[in-house]
C-alpha cells in the first residue's frame, strides 16, 4: 500500500481543543468541520485519530463491511465502567453469541407483554404532577424508565424491592460522570473517595442488591416474565450462572435504556409544545384510539413523533467503530488503529434526504422510510442497538398515555439545546413543564 493511498482527510488540529467541541457540541463542531474541510474529515481527539462522515454512501460502507474490520472504540475506558460482560465491550463471536442471547427478551411478544406495566407507569407518573407545580421531562422521562426497568427488566414487584432498586440505581447513574467515560486517567481509586471509587461502590451496591433478590427467588425464575430472571435461568450452553456476566448484562440495560426513554420523552414534549399544530393532529388520533399499548405502538402521527424526535436529537450522536484491519472508505485507505464515526447528528440532517430538516415534521416518518445509513438513531450494522424495539415501544406507550390524559405547559421560553449528559446528550433545561388539567378523554 502506497503512502498516498494511506493519506487521511484532511480536518482540525488539536487534540484538546477537538475532544472538548465533540464533548460541548457534536452536531456544530462537525457541521462546521464539513464546511471547511469536506466529508469526510479526520478529528484528531484524546482517543486517537477519527474519521467523522455524515454521507449515507460512506455510512453504508461502514455498516455493511465484515463486522470483524472493527473493533470497540475506546474500550480501554468504557470496559471498567460498564464491565468485560456488557455487550457493548464484547467482540466477534462473544458478541454475536450475547446479541443471540439477549435479544428476544426485548422483541415480539415477549416484549409486549410489558406494555401494560409501561402504561401503568406512565399513569401514575403524570398523576404525581396534576398539582401544578413545575418539573422538567428530563425529571419525568427518567421516573418513567427507572420504574420500567426496574419492573420489566428486574423484575420488582413490591414497593420495598422497587425502592431498594431505585435507591442503588440512582446512585449508580448519578455517579456515571462523563469524564470518566471520556479520560480513563480520571479512573483511579484514592482511599474511596476519587469520582471512581463512588462510582464502583454504587455499583456494587446495585450488583448486591441484584444478587439478593436473584438467590430469594431460587428456582422460581423458571416462572417470571422479567428479564433478569430469563436471562438466569440454565441453558445447555450455560448451565452454571456467571452473575458477573449477568450484572455486566443488565447493568447495560439500564444504562442505555433508561437514557433513550427519559431524554427523549423531554424532547418529544419540547418539540410537541412548540409546535402545537402537531400536538393538535396528534390528539385526534390518540383520542380516536383505545388507549391500548399495542395500539400507541402502531399508530402512525404517533410512530412518526418518535422517530422525528430521534431524528433530530439522536440519543448518540455518532457511531464509532476502531479498525482492526485496513478498510477502504470512499477515496480513502485508512490504516490499522484509526477510528471511523457514522455521524447521525449530519447524517440526519441532510438536506438532500430530509426536506427543511431543521424543522419538526413527524409526518416525513409516515408512509415514508430511510435507509438504515440515511437514519440510525439506534446505531447501524450488527452492533445496532439491540433494545432498539424496546425503546420505540415504550416511548409510544409513554407519549400517548400521557397526552391522552393531561393537558401540560411548556415553561421555556427560549430555544432547549443539547447538552452532554454523559456518553449521551440530553436537553439543557431538561424542558420545563406544568400540568394544566387532566384532559376529558381521561374521565371516561
Amino acid at each position: 500500500m502506497t503512502s498516498l493511498s494511506l493519506r487521511l482527510p484532511s480536518g482540525p488540529r488539536g487534540k484538546l481543543r477537538n475532544t472538548w467541541r465533540v464533548l460541548k457540541s457534536p452536531r456544530h463542531f462537525f457541521q462546521d468541520c464539513v464546511a471547511k474541510y469536506g466529508d469526510p474529515f479526520t478529528m484528531n481527539a484524546i482517543n486517537g485519530k477519527v474519521v467523522v462522515t455524515g454521507r449515507p454512501e460512506l455510512i453504508e460502507q461502514i455498516f455493511r463491511a465484515d463486522p470483524d474490520t472493527f473493533s470497540v472504540f475506546a474500550s480501554e475506558g468504557l470496559k471498567p465502567i460498564l464491565g468485560a460482560g456488557s455487550l457493548l465491550m464484547m467482540e466477534g463471536p462473544d458478541h454475536r453469541a450475547e446479541r443471540k442471547r439477549v435479544a428476544p427478551p426485548l422483541h415480539g411478544d415477549r416484549m409486549r407483554v410489558y406494555g401494560e406495566t409501561m402504561k401503568r407507569i406512565a399513569e401514575q407518573a403524570i398523576r404525581k404532577r396534576e398539582d401544578g407545580q413545575p418539573f422538567t421531562g428530563l425529571q419525568l422521562g427518567t421516573e418513567i424508565s427507572l420504574d420500567v426497568i426496574l419492573q420489566t427488566v428486574f423484575g420488582a414487584d413490591s414497593e420495598d424491592l422497587l425502592q431498594e432498586f431505585r435507591v442503588c440505581t440512582r446512585a449508580a447513574l448519578d455517579r456515571s460522570w462523563p469524564v470518566l467515560f471520556f479520560s480513563p486517567k480520571m479512573q483511579f481509586g484514592f482511599a474511596g473517595l476519587s469520582p471512581m471509587d463512588r462510582l464502583r461502590n454504587a455499583q456494587q451496591q446495585l450488583r448486591g442488591a441484584l444478587k439478593r433478590e436473584l438467590d430469594r427467588r431460587g428456582s422460581t425464575i423458571a416462572d417470571r416474565e422479567d428479564i433478569l430472571s430469563i436471562l438466569a435461568r440454565p441453558t445447555e450452553d450455560e448451565p452454571h450462572l456467571d452473575f458477573e456476566h449477568l450484572a455486566d448484562s443488565v447493568g447495560t440495560l439500564l444504562f442505555a435504556g433508561h437514557e433513550t426513554t427519559a431524554v427523549s420523552v423531554a424532547w418529544a414534549l419540547y418539540h410537541l409544545h412548540r409546535n402545537p399544530g402537531w400536538l393538535d393532529q396528534l390528539r385526534v388520533e390518540i383520542d380516536a384510539s383505545d388507549g391500548s399499548p399495542l395500539t400507541y405502538s402502531k399508530m402512525p402521527l404517533l410512530m412518526g413523533v418518535v422517530q422525528e424526535t430521534l431524528r433530530l436529537n439522536p440519543i448518540v450522536t455518532e457511531v464509532l467503530r476502531t479498525l482492526r484491519r485496513p478498510f477502504s472508505l470512499g477515496d480513502y485507505h485508512l490504516p490499522v488503529g484509526h477510528s471511523v464515526a457514522a455521524a447521525a447528528c449530519l447524517a440526519h440532517y441532510d438536506e438532500t434526504v430530509f426536506v427543511n430538516p431543521n424543522e419538526f415534521d413527524p409526518s416525513r416518518f409516515v408512509d415514508q422510510t430511510y435507509s438504515p445509513s440515511q437514519y440510525f438513531p439506534f446505531g447501524g450494522g450488527n452492533r445496532r442497538c439491540v433494545g432498539a424495539a424496546f425503546a420505540t415501544f415504550e416511548l409510544a406507550i409513554v407519549l400517548g398515555t400521557i397526552l391522552r390524559s393531561h393537558e401540560l405547559e411548556l415553561l421555556d421560553q427560549g430555544d432547549v439545546v443539547s447538552t452532554r449528559r454523559n456518553i449521551t446528550m440530553g436537553p439543557s433545561t431538561g424542558v420545563n413543564l406544568r400540568v394544566i388539567q387532566r384532559r376529558g378523554v381521561d374521565r371516561v
